[in-house]
């Protein structure tokens, strides 16, 4: 009786502890694309390597980071400003100056990523990639500003080749 009871007990155990399996359906596309030639198709994942690339390119600006940020970035990217700024379209070897220019009126500028989402539209050969984040910016003048801002960056094999931005603005 107790030789049986042994072997029963860690046979028991065994089948109580086998993990449960559970199916569960996970949109493989969703939303709706409702402009230009990819009217009506629906959005899918894009890569981690995307989304990474395009966080990685945020935070360099910050930093003054110009080669990093011409690691990921094709011949020419065009820069769309938030507040109706003029469009810039900015070839890759104007980059370092650029950064310069757009940092001017700053000692230094400090970014904190919310989020960073890649999407595709299914038939599209490019990834946009949405990073949200907050940005303190702190002038020569010694005033700050707080502001959230919306990138939405656009990659194509792996580079950089648009880039919108939204901003709105925080109290401080």
């Amino acid at each position: 009786m107790r030789k049986s009871l042994l072997l029963t007990l860690p046979t028991l155990i065994f089948i109580c502890c086998q993990p449960k399996t559970v199916e569960v359906e996970v949109n493989a596309s969703a939303g709706e694309q409702f402009l230009n030639n990819f009217k009506g198709k629906k959005y899918i994942f894009g890569s981690d390597l995307d989304a990474k690339n395009a966080a990685s390119l945020v935070l360099a600006y910050a930093e003054k980071d110009s080669e990093t940020m011409v690691k990921f970035m094709e011949d020419t990217v065009v820069y769309y400003p938030p507040l109706g700024g003029k469009v810039m379209k900015t070839p890759k070897s104007a980059i370092h100056e650029v950064v310069k220019s757009l940092h001017e009126p700053y000692d230094s500028i400090k970014r904190k990523l919310n989020n960073v989402v890649p999407l595709k539209i299914e038939g599209s050969d490019f990834t946009r990639v949405s990073v949200s984040f907050r940005e303190k910016r702190y002038y020569k003048d010694g005033n700050q500003e707080s502001v959230r801002l919306i990138d939405r960056i656009f990659l194509r094999e792996g580079k950089i080749f648009r880039i919108i931005q939204w901003m709105g603005e925080i109290e401080n």
